[in-house]
Order: C-alpha cells, then structure tokens, then sequence
C-alpha cells in the first residue's frame, strides 16, 4: 500500500528531529507571569463591566419580550383574518 509507506517514512523523519523545551524554571517564569496579566486584565474588565451589567441584563431581555410580543400579535391577527 502506497499509503501506509508514505506514512511510515514520514513517522521516521518525525523521530529523527530534535526535542526543543525550554527549562522548566523559564516555564514556570512565563506562566506566572500571564497568570499576572491575565488576573491584571480580569480586575481591569470587572471595573468597567460593573456599569453596563445592569444596563445590559435589563434591556436583552426586554428586547426578546418586545419582538416576542410582536410575533405573537402578528399570528393572532393572521388567525383572526383567516376566521373572517
């Protein structure tokens, strides 16, 4: 099968190829330090979300309930209109 030797000489060019990884001291460097970023940017985003919150969870609801309400109407009458 083509296929499968193809494969098998590419799994052998993988294997040959060096492992670059950096030392786990520079790793654990880097990772405390987007930990930090991103609990920087968490508290950054909290500040300024506090505000809209509100605004927002009031008006996507009402927003759903209006077109809602409007559909509704609209089906009503369409009924009506067929009884008439």
């Amino acid at each position: 099968m083509v296929t499968r030797e193809r494969w098998n000489v590419f799994e052998i060019d993988l294997n040959g190829l060096r492992l670059h990884d950096a030392d786990p001291e520079r790793v654990e460097r880097i990772r405390a330090r987007c930990l930090g970023a991103l609990r920087a940017q968490r508290q950054k985003g909290r500040a300024g979300r506090l505000r809209f919150t509100t605004w927002w969870e009031f008006l996507e609801p009402a927003a759903a309930l209006g077109l809602s309400v409007i559909y509704l109407a609209a089906a009503f009458s369409s009924a009506l209109a067929l009884l008439r």
